[in-house]
């Protein structure tokens, strides 16, 4: 045998090792979950999601609700405004122009305008009652449209209430005038007919004078000064009536003592 051989078999002998029979081969897969867990996770999940939905429907419930109160308690308000704006309007003027008759104006239907406005029924308040937000919207809806009635009637009854003054002050006015032209025309014809049959003519002078300033006002639009105008001319009428009585009383006087004087003689 040849000694390189042998040693060369040597060599391959001397690397060939033996597996230790003692060593743990690594595991090949993880540690299996128990099938009841994942379940267990999905149910607690599910249970966050019903109760952050719940949470989160009260928030927006309560917010909803809120935001309904707050509208309804401003509709009452305006309600309230509006309402008394026309409760005032119906116990002041309104009412005074109630009080004024037909043949008191010019034109009588301004009068009957008024009684038909008169005999509008107000709608009756609720206010804000419901408890929830769906009753607060439908409240706030009526409120809205009672608001509205109120706003409606006061401009039409405020409307009516001024054509029975304009119509009222227009029939003073004309009244006014009628009297002072016919009182113009008696002293007109007083101061030509007394000429020469007055005791003192200062009196004619002052009739002549009040037709003058009555003259200056019979086309104005102040009754009360149209009137304080016939006043003036009504006395100084009554001036000259007594001053011609004192004359024609005077003039007998002396009639009579000149009948007696001859007379006696």
């Amino acid at each position: 045998m040849n000694p390189e051989n042998e040693n060369d078999k040597m060599e391959i002998l001397e690397t060939v090792e033996t597996p230790a029979k003692n060593i743990t081969e690594p595991s090949t897969g993880e540690r299996k979950r128990p099938k009841w867990l994942l379940p267990l996770i999905a149910a607690i999940c599910a249970v966050v999601l019903v109760v952050a939905g719940i949470i989160g429907w009260n928030t927006y419930s309560g917010a909803k609700l809120a935001q309904a109160k707050e509208t309804c308690a401003a509709a009452a308000d305006t309600v309230r405004n509006n309402a008394n704006e026309y409760n005032a309007l119906l116990n002041g003027d309104a009412a005074d122009a109630a009080a004024v008759k037909a043949e008191q104006v010019e034109d009588s239907k301004t009068v009957e305008s008024l009684g038909k406005e008169l005999k509008a029924m107000a709608p009756e308040y609720e206010g804000c009652v419901a408890e929830d937000a769906q009753g607060l919207d439908a409240a706030t809806v009526k409120l809205n449209e009672q608001a509205d009635w109120y706003g409606t009637h006061e401009k039409s009854l405020s409307k009516a209430v001024r054509a029975v003054t304009e119509s009222k002050a227009a029939k003073r006015l004309e009244t006014a005038k009628t009297n002072l032209t016919a009182k113009l025309d008696e002293a007109s014809r007083l101061l030509a007919d007394s000429d020469g049959k007055v005791a003192d003519n200062a009196t004619r002078d002052a009739l002549s004078n009040a037709i003058d300033a009555a003259n200056g006002l019979k086309d104005g639009n102040d009754p009360a000064k149209i009137d304080g105008a016939r006043k003036t001319v009504e006395d100084a009428i009554n001036g000259v009536n007594a001053s011609v009585q004192a004359k024609t009383d005077a003039d007998a006087q002396a009639a009579a003592a000149a009948a007696q004087a001859q007379a006696q003689a």
